[in-house]
């Protein structure tokens, strides 16, 4: 009795033992499972092949290492690899989640809107402090140019006052040489007034004692009334 062994199956398991030795004809890629349907994850490329994982959930991300006829090779987040159909793949992640992200993005988004608009709000006021400031500087720089001013003049007159002072004690020094030389001349004068004096009192007293002296030789002397006749 012979044994017919089933060409079929045996010729299918060798395409795909066949296909399995094949190298990667494809880099890994990331994909997503598309929305609203569970996959299951297989053990080979075929609809019959041993179930690895009942069912990935969509939006799940994977990352793709191999593709051919219709079927893609992936590892799961958690390290679980598998094949599974291609037509359940996608390159980016489904819209529920890239809303949700989007959502996300706005309320960031939203948030730092409302924190730059306190952050110009605050520098607002920051900026009405820094005017406000500035006048009031502005008005003290003001009032020092004036001041300034009264003392650019005050230094003006003092300075004129000074070399009026410098050319009066140059002045009061002048005269008061003149005036040593006058007083010099004068005390000069007086003791040459008062040898003077000396000289004339001692001629008179010479020329008195001269005539005391004189007087009584020239007085004529009396005849007798004689001698006479």
């Amino acid at each position: 009795m012979r044994f017919r062994i089933p060409c079929r199956p045996l010729a299918s398991a060798a395409v795909i033992c066949l296909w399995l030795a094949l190298p990667s004809a494809a880099q890994a890629a990331t994909a997503y499972i598309i929305d609203e349907i569970r996959v299951p994850l297989r053990e080979t490329p075929c609809g019959n092949c041993r179930i690895v994982h009942q069912g990935l959930k969509s939006g799940t991300r994977l990352e793709v290492s191999d593709s051919r006829d219709g079927w893609s090779r992936v590892t799961t987040p958690g390290g679980l690899e598998g094949w599974l159909p291609s037509q359940y793949l996608i390159d980016r992640p489904i819209a529920r989640e890239r809303l949700d992200a989007l959502s996300r993005q706005v309320e960031a988004l939203r948030g730092e809107n409302d924190t730059l608009r306190g952050r110009a709000t605050a520098l607002g006021e920051e900026a009405e402090q820094l005017r406000g400031e500035i006048q009031a500087l502005t008005a003290t720089r003001e009032e020092l140019g004036s001041e300034l001013e009264e003392i650019r003049d005050l230094s003006g007159d003092t300075l004129q006052l000074h070399a009026q002072n410098q050319e009066l004690l140059k002045h009061n020094k002048i005269l008061q040489s003149e005036a040593d030389v006058l007083q010099a001349r004068l005390e000069q004068l007086e003791r040459n007034e008062l040898q003077r004096w000396f000289f004339y009192g001692g001629l008179l007293v010479a020329l008195g004692a001269l005539l005391s002296a004189l007087l009584p030789r020239l007085k004529p002397k009396h005849r007798g009334y004689s001698e006479w006749r």
